[in-house]
C-alpha cells in the first residue's frame, strides 16, 4: 500500500478525530487491503503502519475483526469484521470516483472518530496543522 497521512486532530470536524488522507488510487489499495485482512485470519490490521504518522498528531489505528480486540498495542479501534466491511467498502469506493470529499467512520472509543479524506488537505495542510 502507498503512504497515506494520518494523525489524531482534536476538534477536528465537531469532535477529535483520527484524519487518514490519502490519493484516489491510495484510499483504493486501502480498500483492497481491508478485503484482504477480512478474508484472512489475522486479528488486526495496523492501518498507522502503511501509513505516514503525523509528528504533532500522532496515533495509532488498528483494523480489528472483532469488537474490544485485544491487539498488540494501545491505539484506536476501527472494526472491520466481515459483516461491516461491505459497507466500509462502498464509503471507500464513494472517496474513489469523487474529486474531493470525506467519510465518516466509527471507532471503538466513541469519542473519537474516523475521518477518511480525499482531495480536501494535500501537502501544504499536512506541512502546517500535521
Amino acid at each position: 500500500m502507498s503512504k497515506l497521512r494520518i494523525g489524531l486532530f482534536p476538534q477536528f470536524k465537531g469532535k477529535d478525530s483520527v484524519l487518514l488522507e490519502g490519493t484516489h488510487e491510495e484510499i483504493g489499495l486501502l480498500a483492497s487491503r481491508l478485503n484482504e485482512f477480512g478474508q484472512s485470519q489475522e486479528s488486526e490490521l495496523p492501518v498507522h503502519a502503511e501509513a505516514n504518522v503525523s509528528e504533532r498528531h500522532p496515533v495509532q489505528l488498528f483494523a480489528v475483526r472483532q469488537p474490544s480486540c485485544t491487539g498488540s498495542g494501545a491505539g484506536q479501534r476501527w472494526l472491520c469484521s466481515v459483516k461491516e466491511l461491505p459497507a466500509i467498502g462502498e464509503k471507500l469506493e464513494a472517496l474513489v470516483l469523487f474529486s474531493s470529499g470525506h467519510q465518516y467512520f466509527t471507532l471503538e472509543n466513541a469519542s473519537v472518530q474516523l475521518v477518511i479524506s480525499v482531495g480536501e488537505y494535500g501537502e501544504s495542510w499536512w506541512r502546517a496543522h500535521g
